[in-house]
This record gives structure tokens, C-alpha cells and sequence, in this order.
């Protein structure tokens, strides 16, 4: 019994931890943001055309981006490894506030195009001709997450916490959450009128999505640079 508290009070600790929330937290922002992307796009076409059952494609289509996430999150996590042994903890906080600095100025300049990015689009045949497989198909791409068009710098900025998250079933873990997250986002009907609603409205030459993705992502990146300041 003293082993299995110990066991979950350190679980606990780990899962707590400052870069941990930080994975977290940004994973489910890179998961909304997405939807801002033809890609997104692209995926509520293709659940509003789909002619087989809404609710099943639907699932088949969580299922497998949680999947593709999980898998990202694993890769980071081999290579969180390899990183591991190369002596670089004493630097390590300075390593990723730089990072996030980098992403955030990208951010305001609006020149994040100039990171690397997934060049894949899901052909439009895929969109009228949704069934299972491709839902299947389809999800595990997206859960994967650098295969395809990411917007804004969250994405990216989830990639580096993620290298330096300890142990690596967190990173796992984090990237099913991001794959969930972002399968949700296009799966759920209020989620998608909520999109729709957000394409409509427009603020100068933006959509109000857009708008509201690039506020929210300059607030999540200065705010994870100012925690780990106050924690360094």
C-alpha cells in the first residue's frame, strides 16, 4: 500500500510539474488552432458530406487523429531520449524561453510561414467521398500533426516543450490529448456551427477566426514565457 501511494503521489508530481502544464496547455491550443487551416477545413467538409453514419464516421475519425497524436508524442519521446543524454539540464529552461521568444515574434510580425510545416492536403475526392477509411486515414494524418498545414506558431511551440517533457508516456499522453482535441474541434456539430459562425464575421482583412487564433496564441506563448521566467 506504501508503494502504490508512492507510486501515485510522484504520478502526481510529474504530471503537475511547470513544463508539463505548459505541454498541455499548448497541445490543446495547437488542437483549436488548427482548425484554421484547409485542412480543417476541409474535415468539416467532409463530415457534412459524408453519406454514411454522421456519428460513426465521426468516431472512427477521433479514434484514429488520438491515435496519430499518441504516435507523434511517442517519436518526441524517443528523441526526448537521445536528447537526455547530452548534458544540456543547466540550460534547458533558457533553451525553450528562447524558442518560445523566437515563435512569439514570428507571431507579431506575422512570418510564421517561414517554420517548418507539413505541405499535405487532403485531395477534394476524399471530401465527397467520405466513408470509414478515409476517416480513418484521414484522422491519423491529422492526429499526426506535421504532416499537414499547422497555422500560427503553436504547433511548433508544443513540438519543443514536448522535447524536454520527462517521462516520456507525458509526451504520449500529451499528443493523444492534442489528436483528441483537434478531432473534437471538427467533429462535434456546435463546435462546427461555432466555426462557420467565426468564418462569417470578419475584423479588417481577417476572418474572426483568425483574429481571435492569432490573439490567443501571442497571450499563450508570452504567458508561458513569463511562467517560466518567474519559475527559473
Amino acid at each position: 500500500m506504501m508503494m502504490k501511494n508512492m507510486f501515485l503521489i510522484r504520478l502526481c508530481v510529474e504530471v503537475a510539474s511547470l513544463l508539463s502544464v505548459l505541454v498541455f496547455v499548448i497541445a490543446v491550443g495547437a488542437a483549436l488552432a488548427s482548425v484554421d487551416t484547409t485542412c480543417g477545413l476541409n474535415v468539416l467538409g467532409s463530415l457534412d458530406n459524408t453519406k454514411v453514419n454522421r456519428s460513426r464516421y465521426a468516431l472512427v475519425y477521433i479514434l484514429s487523429c488520438t491515435i496519430g497524436g499518441a504516435i507523434t508524442g511517442l517519436a518526441i519521446g524517443v528523441i526526448h531520449y537521445v536528447l537526455a543524454l547530452i548534458p544540456i539540464d543547466p540550460y534547458q529552461n533558457y533553451l525553450i524561453i528562447t524558442g518560445l521568444a523566437l515563435f512569439l515574434l514570428l507571431e507579431i510580425i506575422h512570418r510564421t510561414g517561414l517554420l517548418p510545416s507539413g505541405n499535405f492536403v487532403v485531395p477534394s475526392e476524399w471530401i465527397y467521398n467520405s466513408g470509414y477509411r478515409s476517416a480513418a486515414l484521414w484522422g491519423s494524418i491529422l492526429g499526426l500533426g506535421f504532416i499537414t498545414l499547422q497555422a500560427g506558431v503553436l504547433f511548433h511551440a508544443y513540438l519543443l516543450l514536448a522535447l524536454f517533457i520527462s517521462p516520456w508516456w507525458l509526451s504520449v499522453l500529451a499528443g493523444a490529448v492534442f489528436g483528441l482535441v483537434r478531432a473534437s474541434v471538427y467533429s462535434f456539430p456546435f463546435f462546427r456551427r461555432v466555426v462557420y459562425r467565426m468564418l462569417d464575421e470578419r475584423i479588417y482583412n481577417v476572418t474572426l477566426l483568425t483574429a481571435i487564433r492569432q490573439a490567443v496564441t501571442k497571450l499563450l506563448i508570452l504567458g508561458a514565457i513569463v511562467w517560466m521566467i518567474s519559475y527559473s
